[in-house]
């Protein structure tokens, strides 16, 4: 068995638990108060009202003037009261009977995907790669959910080639279904797994990918909500967390994260313990790119959710969405992946979203972070996820290569020593925006996805004297290696006559 309990390295995450824990009580009791949520429909005249409306209901999705959003009876009257109408509208599609896995599934070598496993199938299946491929499979316990009535753990695989080592390589996340009834990334990355473990030393292309990618796969993020109504179906999944006690909490997972515009806590509520863990996970790990797989729509959704300003790498991400949504139209029949502009929209001109993770990942950690929107249809008949797979299957592969072009080094000290640095591309950075990258402190080694073209770099580490790399070259499919040494900066005295009453004034020497 390949096991590993995740424990968050850093002190300022630990603090952050410390704090987060005596408000969780506070914010069951506010929660748990209206039991029903209602889709509705709004009709809206321009962008300003749409920006105003983010604030006060759930929105799953905006085409033109109209909005579908999910609310509460609480949120109901607020919006009466700040002058709103709206009509009631059936609830995004799912299938009425969503068929479950039979008993077997997993020791199944030829199981079936058109069905949803148990959460005991999940869990047995999770085990049952990293003991099968111990070789490039590691368990990772992420940690509790809320719910201590039905209990779930957050479970992740690392498949690498070594994957209990940190290595040069770039780290990558996937992860889905932090809406509970939106399930159907949820199936689609479980088979990825299974297609990577298959095709691992058989099939060149993802040979490549494992040899050279820490890839992290969660493909449940909110247990809870998919399990609502017990653990052996997916039928009353929920969008939300639930309390502790197993409530319905209506916490939005994907308003629940810090937002560099709106704070700490933009939704009002403390950060759920599934948001504390994938804090914890970021902060602990350095993900140079990652994807956030959802339902409700079709396309690809890329920073900023939170604000109208671009990110100073907006070409890449449009290449990046548009490379997803072209694969995904070639290999499917016309109709599909085609929301918003052609299947890829950034996440402001779709609708503000404050306290997202996309934004979180992108601005705190200093990642490439995206919102896949897979199908329209929230929980799709089992019989659909064949051909959902067989749509995306090349589009899963083609996104973490992207993790493998641009440039790529080692930064250390003289002596050799991995350094925690910072990684500036001079002219696109911008403080504001969070978008330099940083290494990983363990190995040194940095990855910064770039189109190709000519690029100048800034390093930069404490104690240390910045170092100017100019005209570094980036080719199409593959990354430029560009490692750095940084000399350290130590102040001795100089026999020179200084001011201040003949006091030696220090000069800086490397090392």
């Amino acid at each position: 068995m390949s096991l590993r309990r995740f424990s968050p390295r850093s002190p300022a995450v630990i603090a952050l638990l410390l704090v987060v824990v005596p408000h969780i009580a506070a914010a069951e009791e506010t929660a748990s108060a209206p039991d029903l949520t209602v889709t509705i429909r709004i009709e809206i005249g321009d962008r300003a009202e749409l920006d105003v409306l983010t604030r006060l209901v759930s929105i799953e999705n905006v085409r033109g003037h109209a909005v579908w959003a999910v609310a509460t009876p609480r949120q109901l009257e607020n919006l009466r009261e700040a002058g709103w109408s709206w009509q009631v509208a059936p609830a995004m599609r799912r299938a009425t009977e969503p068929g479950m896995c039979a008993e077997g599934w997993v020791d199944d070598g030829n199981r079936s995907w058109t069905c949803y496993p148990s959460y005991q199938q999940y869990e047995a299946l999770m085990l049952k790669y990293a003991t099968d491929h111990p070789d490039i499979c590691q368990l990772v316990d992420l940690g509790p959910t809320t719910n201590t009535v039905q209990p779930h753990r957050l479970w992740a695989l690392i498949i690498s080639d070594h994957p209990r080592d940190e290595e040069d390589e770039p780290e990558v996340l996937l992860t889905s279904t932090m809406h509970g009834d939106e399930t159907t990334g949820y199936i689609l990355t479980l088979r990825l797994v299974d297609h990577l473990v298959r095709g691992y030393g058989n099939e060149s292309e993802i040979t490549s990918l494992v040899d050279g990618t820490e890839l992290w796969i969660n493909p449940l993020a909110n247990p809870d909500g998919t399990y609502f109504g017990g653990d052996d179906t997916v039928a009353d999944a929920i969008r939300y967390y639930t309390t502790s006690d197993g409530a319905d909490s209506k916490i939005n997972p994907n308003r629940n994260f810090p937002d560099f515009e709106d704070g700490d806590h933009p939704d009002g509520n403390p950060w759920w313990p599934e948001t504390e863990a994938m804090m914890a996970l970021a902060e602990a790990n350095t993900f140079v790119l990652s994807a956030n797989f959802h339902g409700g729509a079709e396309l690809v959704n890329y920073p900023w959710d939170t604000l109208e300003r671009r990110h100073p790498d907006d070409i890449w991400f449009r290449t990046l969405a548009r490379g997803w949504a072209n694969l995904v139209q070639a290999d499917s029949p016309g109709g599909y992946f085609i929301d918003q502009e052609n299947g890829i929209s950034n996440g402001w001109d779709w609708y503000e979203i404050n306290g997202g993770r996309q934004d979180f990942m992108t601005f705190f950690q200093g990642g490439r972070e995206v919102t896949i929107e897979l199908s329209e249809t929230k929980l799709l008949p089992p019989g659909d996820l064949d051909e959902l797979w067989l749509w995306n299957r090349r589009a899963f592969l083609s996104f973490v290569a992207h993790a493998q072009r641009g440039i790529r080094g080692v930064v250390t000290d003289a002596n050799g020593t991995p350094l925690a640095a910072t990684i500036e591309v001079l002219g696109i950075d911008r403080e504001e925006d969070g978008s330099t990258v940083r290494t990983d402190p363990d190995v040194g080694d940095y990855h910064r996805l770039l189109l190709p073209g000519l690029y100048d770099l800034r390093i930069e580490a404490p104690d240390f004297a910045l170092q100017e790399i100019h005209g570094v070259a980036v080719v199409d499919g593959q990354a430029t290696v560009a490692d750095v040494v940084l000399h350290r900066v130590i102040r001795r005295p100089t026999h020179r006559a200084a001011p201040n009453h003949g006091k030696k004034a220090p000069r800086l020497v490397l090392e």
